[in-house]
């Protein structure tokens, strides 16, 4: 779009007339349908009539999947979704890439934006990175103060976390301590509506591996700003670990992060199989009897289920020093066995997964206590009634269930 085009675009947003009950959903970058962002708009859609509910995607793909499960749902580029945008009163999403789109970002402008995010922080984000040395630059530092800010509300999980992360990493009205809507799946059975976007014939494969006595190991890692990863540089070796799972009935479930870009040729192992990166991996998780992962957020919401986490931190000089710097101190937030090579790492996955060990409970749970304000499968029902209450002009309504 040219200047003057989005010039005009800006005028015909500053004077459209917004619906304080018209809410538009805006979808995962790189064309998902998951996250807090998922689970909030399906609650939404389903159980707070207050609210008239749209997502919005920029895949084709998500835009047919939602409107055969018959979801009101529009594609990023079709003229109706710039009309439902202008008309929105309220944004929510659980990351930034729409603000980054000229276009999209004056259509919302001046609609009021709740911020779910997608993981609690254990890596600096927002403007605690600001002063970090590790990649900084002052066109990221302008970039970093651009998108974590001109939000009404952000989503929390506690006391703790607000006062620690959120309320320092973002500028908001209010920080609104509900839980994250993605976590309800793991404290109850999945619904159709929680399977949409998920593996189902994964997750099919795995229930019925449990009833056969085998245990689930979930593997998580996250990304690294410079590339690599345990599998790609070597350090998590499929071949020993197919050994280790058919030797003690061990499956592994590789979920890999959807910004690393590593692909499997050929067939895996009958022990273990790859989740798609754009998947919804909650549903599986709740299956998962041990979580593998280094510094991904996901081992927070994996206390709620009170399962061993192990820890995999081989290059964690290195992370800090050339990824990303860390919010909190690691050992301190990683209440699991912590392997820096193959051999401690295999001899932990002996320890939790062949032997039942459990050294960490006790730490577990202190954790979660300070994570979560709520352990009860219900953070999607109060962020509708959150939503509800602070944004419409209906009272004190309530969704119904």
């Amino acid at each position: 779009m040219d200047e003057a085009s989005l010039k005009a675009l800006v005028r015909q947003a500053a004077q459209s007339q917004r619906s304080p009950g018209r809410v538009v959903f805006m979808g995962r970058q790189n064309s998902q349908f998951n996250d807090n962002c998922k689970y909030a708009y399906l609650h939404c859609v389903r159980h707070c009539p207050e609210l008239s509910c749209t997502y919005i995607s920029e895949s084709r793909d998500v835009v047919t999947l939602l409107r055969s499960h018959g979801l009101p749902v529009l594609a990023c580029d079709d003229p109706r979704a710039s009309a439902a945008m202008l008309e929105a009163g309220v944004v929510v999403c659980d990351d930034f890439h729409w603000k980054m789109d000229p276009v999209i970002s004056t259509l919302l402008h001046p609609a009021k934006v709740v911020q779910l995010w997608h993981g609690i922080p254990l890596k600096a984000i927002g403007f605690p990175e600001l002063t970090s040395t590790v990649n900084m630059t002052p066109e990221k530092a302008a970039f970093l103060q651009a998108m974590y800010s001109g939000y009404d509300t952000v989503l929390s999980t506690s006391p703790f976390f607000t006062e620690m992360a959120f309320g320092r990493a973002f500028r908001a009205e209010r920080f609104e301590e509900a839980g994250y809507p993605r976590n309800d799946v793991l404290l109850r059975q999945p619904t159709r509506d929680d399977m949409i976007g998920a593996d189902a014939t994964l997750y099919g494969h795995v229930a019925r591996l449990k009833k056969n006595g085998w245990k689930i190991l979930m593997v998580m890692p996250t990304f690294r700003d410079g590339g690599g990863g345990p599998i790609e540089e070597g350090m998590l070796d499929l071949g020993r670990l197919h050994e280790f799972g058919a030797r003690h009935k061990v499956f592994t479930i590789l979920k890999l992060h959807p910004y690393v870009g590593l692909r499997f040729s050929g067939h895996l192992p009958e022990t273990m199989q790859v989740a798609e990166a754009a998947s919804d991996a909650y549903p599986l998780l709740r299956l998962a009897d041990a979580l593998l992962t280094d510094y991904s957020s996901v081992y927070f919401d994996f206390l709620l289920t009170d399962r061993p986490i192990l820890f995999y931190p081989y290059d964690f000089e290195r992370y800090v020093s050339r990824d990303r710097e860390l919010l909190f101190d690691y050992g301190d937030m990683a209440p699991g066995p912590m392997a820096k090579d193959p051999e401690t790492l295999f001899a932990a996955l002996s320890a939790v997964l062949v032997q039942d060990e459990d050294a960490y409970a006790r730490r577990r749970r202190a954790l979660a206590d300070l994570s979560f304000r709520y352990r009860d499968g219900q953070a999607a029902k109060r962020l509708g009634e959150y939503i509800v209450r602070r944004f419409t002009d209906k009272g004190d309504p309530s969704c119904k269930q």
